[in-house]
C-alpha cells in the first residue's frame, strides 16, 4: 500500500517510475565496468545501497561522475539534476556479481523479480556438476543460471517474459559465467527441440496463491493454489532429463495435515527419484494471501481453499535425483537458512 501511494505521488510530480531494461555493455567495456562498480561498492557501500537498494536519488561527487556517466549511458541510472542521479534498476551484490532487476515502482505485470531469499538459497545449494547441461525454467533476472554457468558446460534459460530475458542479457554481459547463457522466450519447455534433454533442470516458479479475478505479476502468479505453473511443467519433466538427470525446485506450496501439495505432485511425476525436501519456512495460509483481501471474489477464493483442507503454506527447496531407494527425506537446514536470510534481509 505504501509503495503504491509513493508511486502515485511520484507520478503527480512528473517523476518516472518505470524504465526500459538496461542495455548490455559492449563486450570490451563490460569487464572494466564491472570492476569499476565493484571498487565503488567496496569503498562506498552505504551510497551504493542508498541508490540501488533503497531506490533514493544520489548526489554524485566528482570521483563518481565518470562511473555514473557510463551507467547512465546503459540505462542503469538517470541524471535528474546537476550531479544528481536516480536509479532505473535495483542492483544486488551477490558473491562477486552484480545482478540488476526492476525497481519496486515498476508495477506492470512484466516486472522482473528482485533478488530475495530464494535466489540466495538456490545459488548456494543447487547441484551443478562439472560438464552439466543445465536448463532453468522461469529464468527471471538470470541470477541462478549465471552462477550455474560457472561449473556447467552449457546453460539454457527460458522465460515467457521478454523483459526478463532483456535483464538476463544485461546481467550476463556485466557478470558472465564461464559457459554462455542461451536465453529463449516461451512457455516452459515449448521453445526446445522435442528430443533435447538436460543433466539438471532448475525452477523457481510463480508461486503466489492469486484469486481468479485479481491481476498480479507474471513472476509470481501461480493461480488459485499457487501451483498452476508447477502442474504445467511436471508432466514433461521426466522426459527432459538425461539418464541420471536431476531436478531442483524452490517455491511455496499450500498444504494441510497431509503436508505440502508440491511433494505429492513431485512423487507422482518423478517416480524412481529420491526427493530431499528442505523445509525453509511455513506460514498460516491467511497470512500468505492477506495481500489479496480486498480483491474481487476473495471470500469465495478463501472458502475454496479451506474446503480442500489447505491451511498452511510451506517454503520448500526440493532436490530430486534417481535412486534405487525412491522416497522422501525431509531436512531442516537451520544454519544454512540463517546464513541466506541474513544476506537477503540486508537488501530489504
Amino acid at each position: 500500500m505504501l509503495q503504491g501511494a509513493r508511486r502515485r505521488i511520484d507520478l503527480l510530480l512528473g517523476r518516472r517510475t518505470e524504465f526500459p531494461p538496461p542495455r548490455p555493455p559492449d563486450r570490451e567495456d563490460a569487464a572494466s565496468l564491472a570492476e569499476e562498480v565493484g571498487r565503488w561498492f567496496a569503498g562506498a557501500e552505504a551510497r551504493f545501497e542508498r541508490i540501488f537498494l533503497a531506490g533514493k536519488p544520489l548526489f554524485v561527487n566528482r570521483h563518481e561522475r565518470a562511473l555514473f556517466a557510463r551507467l547512465a549511458d546503459l540505462g542503469v541510472v538517470e541524471r535528474i539534476g546537476p550531479s544528481i542521479y536516480q536509479p532505473c534498476v535495483r542492483l544486488f551484490p551477490l558473491y562477486g556479481r552484480f545482478i540488476a532487476t526492476d525497481l519496486l515502482s515498476h508495477e506492470s505485470s512484466d516486472q522482473v523479480f528482485s533478488l530475495m531469499f530464494e535466489q540466495v538459497y538456490l545459488v548456494r545449494n543447487m547441484d551443478v556438476q562439472a560438464g552439466d547441461r543445465v536448463l532453468e525454467l522461469c529464468l527471471g533476472s538470470g541470477v541462478n543460471s549465471l552462477f550455474a554457468a560457472d561449473a556447467a558446460a552449457a546453460v539454457t534459460g527460458i522465460d515467457v517474459n521478454e523483459r526478463a530475458l532483456a535483464f538476463a542479457r544485461f546481467n550476463e554481459a556485466l557478470s558472465p559465467g564461464t559457459a554462455p547463457l542461451e536465453g529463449l522466450q516461451g512457455s516452459l519447455y515449448d521453445p526446445l527441440d522435442e528430443d533435447r534433454t538436460f543433466d539438471l533442470i532448475l525452477v523457481n516458479p510463480p508461486f503466489e496463491l492469486v484469486p481468479h479475478d485479481a491481476s498480479w505479476f507474471l513472476h509470481s502468479d501461480g493461480g488459485e493454489d499457487g501451483l498452476d505453473v508447477v502442474r504445467a511443467l511436471l508432466p514433461d519433466t521426466a522426459a527432459r532429463l538425461a539418464p541420471d538427470g536431476r531436478f531442483e525446485i524452490i517455491t511455496w506450496s499450500p498444504g494441510g495435515a497431509h503436508g505440502p501439495l508440491l511433494v505429492d505432485l513431485l512423487r507422482e511425476h518423478l517416480p524412481g527419484m529420491r526427493l530431499t525436501v528442505h523445509m525453509l519456512d511455513a506460514q498460516p495460509l491467511d497470512e500468505h494471501v492477506e495481500q489479496f483481501r480486498e480483491a474481487p471474489g476473495y471470500d469465495a477464493f478463501r472458502e475454496r481453499l479451506a474446503a480442500r483442507g489447505l491451511e498452511e503454506v510451506y517454503f520448500l527447496f526440493v532436490h530430486a535425483a534417481p535412486s534405487p531407494t525412491p522416497g522422501v527425506e525431509v531436512v531442516t537446514p537451520t544454519a544454512e537458512i540463517e546464513t541466506c536470510r541474513a544476506l537477503a534481509d540486508h537488501w530489504l
